[in-house]
């Protein structure tokens, strides 16, 4: 993962242009949920603005995975419109690996009831575009937290207080993704010193099993072809001066439209930094690769 730095103003600009009428819509709508105190509509016209967040992650990224689709109409196809905290009812999610708890998560019960976070139906910042695989065989209606539910809650950036486990790539309110989680190799690690965002980051991986070998097969592959493309190019870029292989590597450590742009920095880094260390996760790449795992 990575953040895609916009202000919401930018996200309501840009909806407005691609959109024209619809934030007044929406605001329309959900004053009526308001009133009902629950979501509640047959025709939701939150897919009207899927292409705008196509366009600010990078062109037809999921913004969880990475994993990149076709931008424009045929990646409307490919991606979902992801309710970041769920607009119905919220289910508990019941965590699959026995390390997360040996290393300390516990989660809030999710209220029983059909009213999840209905006034951020139309939230600008309780979206963002996922994969089929992420949202609708992962993400789901699950909304882990360690807080107190906050239902009632109008604005995502005043929420923190939920204490949420899985990390927001949009706007600037939630921590930058790439403080959480590295990558070692073509295997996401959560990095931070601290003990919450530590364990943010493992959810996080675990949640949308981002290092999950065997239900994520394909994505595992693209980053371990990505490894071993990249240090391909560093090897030209920085042992034989290859000037077109050292701006490729540049484009991709800049563009947040990159696929897998986490993996990418990642890679870069360790080979600056640890030569012997980034040949042997490159080796890795590769063994992976002709392994037939994938």
């Amino acid at each position: 993962m990575i953040r895609y730095d916009i202000t919401v103003d930018d996200l309501h600009a840009l909806v407005e242009q691609c959109v024209p009428g619809w934030l007044a819509r929406a605001e329309a709508r959900t004053a009526t949920f308001m009133e009902r105190r629950r979501y509640a509509e047959q025709h939701p016209i939150w897919n009207e603005v899927k292409p705008v967040f196509m366009k600010v992650q990078g062109d037809g990224k999921c913004g969880f995975c990475e994993r990149k689709f076709e931008s424009g109409d045929l990646g409307r196809h490919e991606l979902d419109i992801e309710h970041f905290r769920p607009k119905s009812r919220i289910a508990e999610w019941r965590p699959f690996r026995r390390c997360l708890i040996d290393a300390g998560y516990s989660q809030t019960l999710p209220p029983d009831t059909e009213t999840g976070y209905y006034l951020l139906s139309y939230h600008l910042l309780n979206y963002a575009v996922a994969c089929k695989p992420c949202n609708s065989g992962l993400k789901k209606s699950y909304f882990p937290i360690s807080g107190r539910y906050d239902t009632d809650g109008e604005d995502p950036r005043r929420m923190g207080a939920e204490k949420p486990w899985l990390l927001y790539p949009i706007g600037r309110f939630d921590v930058d993704p790439e403080e959480v989680i590295t990558f070692h190799g073509f295997v996401p690690q959560s990095k931070s010193d601290d003990p919450f965002l530590k364990l943010r980051g493992i959810v996080t991986i675990a949640f949308f099993g981002l290092d999950d070998v065997d239900r994520r097969k394909e994505l595992m592959r693209q980053r371990a072809e990505r490894i071993e493309r990249l240090h391909w190019l560093l090897e030209k870029a920085e042992d034989d001066g290859d000037e077109k292989a050292g701006a490729r590597i540049d484009t991709m450590l800049l563009n947040p439209a990159e696929q897998h742009a986490n993996c990418t920095r990642s890679f870069v880094r360790l080979f600056r930094s640890d030569r012997d260390r980034a040949d042997r996760v490159a080796d890795m790449a590769g063994r992976f690769l002709q392994s037939g795992s994938p």
